[in-house]
């Protein structure tokens, strides 16, 4: 005869509250350093510390972007608690930075009003959902949803009628200069100085990838000022030109590719920039880093190892 067994009590609602209350103070505890390092995962670095030294950089630039960007990125931080996502991407910035940069471009290029402030909340909430989704299947999701939502939101200016922001600064060409502008100009700031201490804050982090995506640029810029005199509407794109080379290189560089890998990728961002500037100029429409996410993800592709056949 079987020795019967007492079959454990059913948990109490007060029992199965406590995991519940403690994974959402965890995710409320996590949030709070991921409101700054979505500042740095713009960049790809995973620091909270890193975060709130450009949060200052940029508030010295531009204060209107940077209060739209820490605004972006409190909203961007409590939707992902308010949905579960995991507490890891959340502390390190990679559910939010998308979501930031876009409140940064926001209070960079427009005068804020009512429909502003509920069109950017809708544009978190898209920006948000996009990066945890390509996060779930392994996807780099680097800048791309940022970019989807900039190019809706330029396509709805028709209707939104915002009153365009003074435009800032565009770097210099004619000196090397432009390098160190063009890390700033990546978060819209545009004076020399502080994109000089944007890519020394960057380079405390990761001084290998920072050096080499330095180089890069420097080989882009020197480029660029060969090819300026003759073709002078290239000088038009430098901007665009060097923000997107320079992402390119640093972020192939923080996947770990060789530096080969790296300037192929930041001379391919180039490229496409070029390309798009020709076929998008004429329109007035800007291509923000879309070629850097282009560059990045054909980089990838490419070097990708090819997966091992399963056995039967």
């Amino acid at each position: 005869m079987s020795i019967p067994h007492l079959s454990p009590p059913p948990a109490s609602p007060a029992t199965l509250a406590l995991p519940r209350a403690a994974a959402k103070r965890r995710g409320w505890m996590d949030a709070l350093p991921g409101m700054a390092a979505n500042f740095a995962q713009i960049y790809f670095v995973p620091s909270a510390r890193v975060g709130l030294l450009l949060f200052v950089l940029l508030a010295l630039a531009n204060l209107s972007a940077a209060i739209t960007g820490l605004a972006a990125s409190i909203a961007a931080s409590c939707l992902a608690v308010a949905l579960r996502l995991p507490h890891a991407l959340l502390r390190n910035g990679r559910l939010g930075y998308n979501a930031t940069l876009t409140g940064i471009a926001f209070g960079a290029l427009w005068q804020p009003d009512a429909t502003f402030v509920a069109w950017l909340a809708v544009c978190v909430c898209l920006t948000v959902i996009a990066t945890a989704t390509l996060s779930r299947y392994a996807l780099p999701a680097l800048t791309g949803p940022f970019v989807g939502v900039m190019a809706l939101t330029w396509a709805m200016q028709p209707w939104l009628h915002w009153l365009p922001r003074a435009g800032a600064l565009a770097c210099d060409t004619g000196t090397p200069g432009f390098v160190f502008c063009s890390v700033g100009q990546v978060v819209f700031v545009a004076p020399l100085v502080l994109g000089l201490l944007t890519w020394y804050v960057l380079a405390l982090w990761n001084p290998r990838a920072t050096l080499w995506a330095l180089v890069a640029g420097i080989t882009v810029w020197s480029g660029l000022a060969a090819l300026a005199t003759l073709w002078p509407p290239m000088a038009t794109q430098a901007g665009g030109i060097g923000i997107n080379a320079f992402l390119a290189a640093l972020g192939l560089g923080m996947f770990g590719h060789r530096p080969t890998v790296r300037f192929v990728g930041a001379f391919l961002a180039c490229i496409i920039c070029v390309a798009l500037g020709t076929v998008f100029g004429p329109f007035g429409w800007p291509y923000f880093t879309l070629p850097f996410n282009l560059a990045v993800w054909a980089m990838l592709r490419a070097t990708a190892r090819p997966r091992p056949p399963i056995s039967a």
